[in-house]
């Protein structure tokens, strides 16, 4: 995260003039076919604002290039000239601009809103009216306004209850374990700040909300204040997030600690409560517009950029954000915020010395999020391919490793719902995600690095193999218990315990029903005594099987696995 939010002056503050629109000489394939308006770009504004893929007839004579930034009008220009009108569909008039720019951005407050909102609206309005003084960005008469807003309840104590030297030993493991997965902050510009923080040159309120999430988060690896100052650090964020007056204003920092405090929950707390932090990480990536383009976004306050972010950092928070809500989504099974996905679009692949978040964004790519509703072919399609694409992908961590068998097994799961089938190849690609990240697991907790999947993980791939059911399955289960036994007793917690019962109840589950299957089959054949001497039944079996055919006896013993993907087709 870079330096400090500073509002910029609002002094001549005005909404400039929306680009004029051209009537478009032709209209692309899937407009033509929705009867919308477009803008006769590639990608039009329409396509692009649904992901719609744009593309126009072959056989017209002209097919427009690629679109190009165009540079806003300043203010002066539209008072000057007024606003294009062009006539719509239904006989209404629109603003030209509306169906291009999608939004309105309010860089002192860094708050976005759409250009349909009853905020923005009085704006537009003083454009349309060639107001002199045009009416800022604010919720006019959103309310009767009855009563005040509550005052801010929270006050600046974190340097009262932690002291420095115990903050930077903590933002050092924060640096050294967390920072390089989810690597959205300026670590340098980071320990200065908290530095000024704590020797008496405040960084704000909403920074030390960021402060407290970070110091939290690395005393769940290192041990290095006591749980009940850990759990101070988190009431206070938690308070700080919280609060009415501080929230108005949505900043890169609040949605950083945010993001801090949602992977604290995935690390402590309860799915339902992680999800909804999550989802507030998304509502406040669209709330300061980070889920559009700069380039179609009105600014309200000119050309001063008011967040000193550049672009890099500002796409990094955005895509941390977007990755984290939908692995937590993906797993409880719960909803994915429809929020458009182009922060993922453009990952930085640069090699940044310990920056792993490429491959945590790679992994989340992977993932197909349209839920192709009413077609379970084309869903079911997707996840085959998206459980091939994603054991493809390297990997330089053992948290990522066990990362990546949660997505594997999370598609095994919805496969299996869909009711698809599967091949023998498909479960080969999800039992060696599985054994892949047993020693992973086994290294993590060695390492006293308790990332929340250390357990779940290994716990899960039990629960897969018992359902797979396949001799590879079982020949795994041996070593996947082991390993789930050797995480429980090092950290010997209650879910931890839970876990390993729960796992041994359903492999003697598994246990008991194989054992009643062959009691039966030994009825079947007339056996009696519970378990035949080994002779008898190999005597028994070649007894019988000399009885067929001399070229199938010949043939003994047979691997019955070469009959996996053997199609049988009876003479009609």
């Amino acid at each position: 995260m870079s330096g400090a939010y500073r509002p910029p002056d609002d002094k001549g503050s005005t909404l400039p003039s929306v680009p004029t629109r051209q009537r478009s000489r032709q209209a692309c394939l899937p407009c033509r076919r929705r009867k919308r308006k477009c803008d006769g770009q590639l990608p039009c504004n329409i396509c692009k604002g649904y992901d719609y893929e744009c593309e126009y007839d072959e056989t017209s004579q002209t097919i427009p290039q690629k679109r190009k930034n165009q540079p806003i009008q300043s203010s002066s220009q539209s008072k000057a000239r007024p606003t294009n009108k062009v006539q719509s569909g239904d006989g209404s008039r629109q603003d030209a601009g509306a169906s291009i720019l999608p939004g309105v951005l309010e860089p002192s407050k860094a708050r976005y809103v759409g250009r349909y909102s009853s905020i923005a609206f009085p704006l537009y309005v003083g454009l349309e009216v060639q107001a002199t003084n045009l009416p800022r960005l604010h919720s006019f008469a959103y309310h009767t306004g009855i009563r005040e807003e509550p005052p801010c309840a929270v006050q600046s104590e974190v340097t009262d209850h932690l002291s420095w030297n115990d903050a930077r030993s903590l933002i050092d493991v924060y640096s050294t374990t967390i920072h390089p997965v989810f690597c959205f902050i300026d670590t340098d510009l980071f320990y200065k700040r908290c530095e000024d923080h704590w020797h008496g040159r405040s960084q704000g309120i909403v920074f030390e909300a960021m402060v407290c999430g970070t110091i939290a988060l690395a005393s769940l690896f290192k041990e290095l204040i006591d749980h009940e100052s850990e759990m101070w650090l988190i009431l206070h964020a938690k308070k700080i997030l919280e609060d009415s007056d501080i929230s108005r204003f949505p900043s890169f920092e609040q949605l950083a600690a945010w993001i801090l405090r949602t992977l604290y929950l995935r690390c402590t707390g309860r799915p339902h409560v992680t999800w909804i932090a999550s989802c507030t990480i998304m509502h406040l990536v669209e709330a300061i517009g980070l889920h559009n383009a700069p380039e179609s976004t009105i600014q309200t306050g000119g050309s001063d950029a008011p967040i000193s972010e550049t672009s890099y950092t500002m796409n990094r928070v955005a895509q941390v954000a977007n990755c984290l809500h939908i692995l937590i989504a993906f797993e409880y099974g719960r909803t994915i915020l429809p929020i458009n996905r182009r922060v993922l679009e453009h990952i930085d692949h640069t090699n940044r010395g310990t920056d792993l978040t490429p491959q945590l964004c790679r992994l989340v790519t992977t993932l197909p999020t349209n839920q192709h509703v009413g077609d379970t072919t084309l869903l079911s399609q997707d996840l085959f391919l998206a459980l091939e694409k994603i054991a493809e992908i390297a990997i330089d961590h053992d948290f990522l490793v066990l990362l990546r068998t949660d997505l594997v097994l999370g598609i095994y799961r919805r496969l299996r719902v869909l009711d698809s089938k599967f091949q023998h190849g498909h479960y080969e690609n999800i039992i060696s995600a599985g054994l892949v990240a047993l020693p992973a697991a086994r290294r993590l907790v060695s390492k006293n690095e308790p990332w929340w999947n250390v357990v779940g993980a290994v716990f899960q791939f039990v629960c897969t193999l018992l359902v797979i059911d396949t001799p590879a399955s079982c020949e795994a289960l041996a070593n996947t218990m082991d390993t789930l036994e050797f995480v429980v007793r090092n950290l010997d917690t209650h879910l931890a315990r839970e876990a390993l019962l729960t796992a041994r109840q359903l492999v003697h589950a598994s246990l008991h029903k194989k054992r009643k299957g062959i009691e039966m089959l030994e009825r079947a054949v007339g056996t009696e005594a519970p378990e035949a001497a080994p002779s008898q039944t190999a005597n028994q079996l070649a007894q019988d099987m000399a009885s067929l055919s001399p070229l199938l006896a010949a043939q003994l013993p047979f691997d019955l696995d070469l009959l996996w993907n053997t199609d049988f087709q009876l003479p009609l």
